[in-house]
């Protein structure tokens, strides 16, 4: 295994997951990754046909004094469907009260 020199971000990880994928099986469907500086949120997207977005989005909190990462997947119209996604995420990190 090919040491590092320095730590990579958890999305950087995700990136390289997808591209070497997307490589070696090439999908009928693409599919893409995202997320933010510091990887506590990861999302793997696909659009399954013409204006719909399929979403697992992962996101890693602190529960309880515990590391844990919470994964929920979102289906639907693209623009609501990232939106619902991402009012998730922000209400699990703290950001935003859920409701």
């Amino acid at each position: 295994m090919e040491e590092m020199s320095s730590p990579r971000d958890a999305m950087d990880v995700l990136e390289a997951w997808v591209a070497e994928y997307a490589g070696r099986a090439r999908p009928a469907i693409r599919i893409d990754a995202g997320g933010e500086a510091g990887g506590a949120q990861l999302r793997l997207k696909y659009s399954p046909a013409a204006g719909t977005i399929s979403i697992l989005h992962m996101v890693a909190v602190s529960r309880e004094g515990r590391a844990v990462i919470l994964v929920k997947r979102f289906e639907g119209p693209t623009a609501e469907t990232s939106v619902a996604a991402g009012l998730w995420a922000s209400s699990q990190l703290g950001r935003r009260p859920a409701g």
